[in-house]
């Protein structure tokens, strides 16, 4: 082999090292591992080595007296920085490899709810810190063997023995360190072809380095040899690279699917969870019409029987606690149908032309009808001063283009809740229109407050609030302030709550676009 195939050997090298270093590094952005990024900057490196060591080569090659320490320096260079980067490699940044790999290629998957957070950032912050300092001590090595290559530390580099270059030994003295700790630490149990393709990289740059010890001519077959031995270790990387590759992706694609699968038995049980739901809820409705209708017919007959023993207001009392009992479990039913509409996106508004004012009104007389015998609410032009709690509303025309049904539904919801927490105070209801200067159309809203002076929002719950059972009550079940915001957002408006800023209640209130 001439000196210009000396020169195609280093170039093919440099290609090869190269290759190794983009594959490495990339791999270790996709699957953030620090091993693959340390091998593929430290090969990035040989590859500038490799360079330098080709180019200076051919340039000189009539200055023999250049090239006789030139080349076995440069070699050792490269072979040195090659070694210790491994050595660092499979010793600090391998060790958990094979825990990593089983269950990134296996499948096998487990979930630690206990992690401690900080714990976690401060050893990520310590691994930086060590790649860090690796780098850095591989970055000083390379400096320094390179620029040593340049001058004759050593007049008498190749000597006249069978073992012609014994300073080879340091860099062999590496690769079987690098070996014998991957052996150590059984990293050819890993199922990743990658780590394979470094165990056969490593056997043969100990063969190698052995072969090139007894190099006493540059370009002769010893020397020829380590070369192509050399270029053989850079191939079987790329090749394990490739294998792994496939490998990653043949997995990706496996759990792709299984959690599309997965996705698909998910839907379809959601899909028999609405319907059973939905079949569960109006087979519930059925009977309890009869019961809650039977009820308050009971309950007014009753009422109008006198009797002297007491009977019949202990049998109005046990009447009483039947239709209210009824009545919950009939809000519940519906409640439950609602979601399932909600969550089937099968919820349908019938819009009308109506006075928003005439329907909060007619809300509030059927409340204080329905609560007569527990509270006294005070309302305009109407009062009964004989409770705690009064709401307040000053009517004025607001028309809208809504369902009237479903608003009402929202605004019946939002005023019993707001009873339910205030012992005694006020719950005022106001009402405003403006233009919605949030909106690209700037169009004209109508703003519905409800504020009370009860127990308010309590700040854990405020930012799921309007979410599926964020209730913490036990004779709540969560679902109607959900639908509520839903029902709001079908009309392209707006819900939201705050507590208020003296510290007694909340505000809760939503938007309505208005139809001009």
């Amino acid at each position: 082999v001439s000196d210009a195939d000396h020169f195609y050997l280093e170039i093919f090298a440099v290609i090869l090292s190269t290759i190794v270093a983009f594959y490495c590094i990339t791999r270790a952005y996709t699957l953030n591992e620090k091993f693959s990024l340390f091998v593929g900057i430290g090969f990035s490196t040989i590859a500038v080595i490799d360079l330098l060591h080709a180019v200076f080569s051919y340039l000189y090659v009539g200055n023999n007296q250049f090239l006789s320490y030139f080349i076995p320096q440069t070699w050792f260079a490269g072979r040195t920085f090659l070694g210790a980067m491994l050595v660092i490699a499979v010793a600090k940044y391998a060790s958990k490899v094979e825990k990593q790999d089983k269950q990134q290629i296996e499948g096998e998957e487990r979930h630690n709810d206990n992690i401690n957070i900080p714990q976690a950032e401060h050893r990520e912050e310590k691994l930086h810190g060590s790649l860090l300092l690796s780098l850095t001590v591989l970055a000083f090595l390379a400096i320094s063997v390179v620029a040593m290559s340049f001058f004759t530390i050593f007049p008498g580099i190749v000597l006249p023995y069978s073992l012609a270059r014994p300073y080879e030994n340091p860099s062999l003295i590496l690769f079987s360190i690098a070996l014998f700790l991957f052996y150590k630490k059984r990293l050819y149990d890993t199922n990743d072809a990658f780590y394979k393709g470094i165990l056969g990289a490593l056997i043969i740059d100990v063969f190698g380095q052995i072969v090139m010890s007894f190099s006493s001519v540059n370009f002769h077959t010893a020397h020829n040899v380590a070369h192509i031995l050399k270029d053989s270790g850079y191939f079987i990387i790329i090749l394990s690279l490739a294998v792994s590759s496939i490998q990653y992706n043949k997995i990706a694609n496996q759990r792709e699917a299984t959690i599309r699968l997965q996705y698909n038995k998910l839907k379809e049980m959601d899909k028999m969870k609405d319907e059973f739901i939905n079949v569960a809820a109006h087979e519930l409705r059925t009977p309890i019409q009869p019961i809650i209708g039977l009820s308050e017919i009971l309950r007014s007959r009753i009422r109008n029987t006198t009797s002297g023993n007491g009977t019949n207001a202990e049998n109005q009392e046990y009447v009483d606690v039947i239709l209210r009992n009824g009545q919950r479990l009939g809000k519940l039913v519906e409640d439950v149908l609602d979601v399932t509409k909600i969550e089937s996106q099968s919820l349908e508004l019938r819009k009308e032309h109506f006075d928003l004012n005439d329907l909060i009104i007619s809300i509030i007389d059927d409340i204080v009808a329905a609560e007569a015998d527990s509270m006294v609410y005070g309302l305009p032009a109407r009062r009964k001063d004989k409770n705690h709690v009064k709401i307040n509303y000053r009517p004025h025309q607001l028309l809208v283009y809504a369902d009237k049904n479903r608003l009402a539904q929202v605004i019946s919801n939002l005023l019993n809740n707001a009873l339910k927490f205030t012992s005694e105070g006020y719950v005022a209801v106001t009402t405003e229109k403006k233009i919605d200067r949030n909106s690209n159309k700037n169009g004209t809203i109508a703003i519905v407050n409800i504020c009370d002076s009860g127990s308010g929002v309590d700040p854990e719950i405020m930012p799921r609030l309007f979410t599926k059972f964020s209730s913490k009550s036990f004779s709540g079940t969560g679902l109607g302030l959900y639908i509520c915001k839903n029902i709001i957002e079908a009309h392209g408006g707006k819900i939201w709550a705050e507590n208020n800023k003296d510290g007694k209640g909340a505000t809760f209130s939503f938007t309505l676009p208005i139809d001009n």
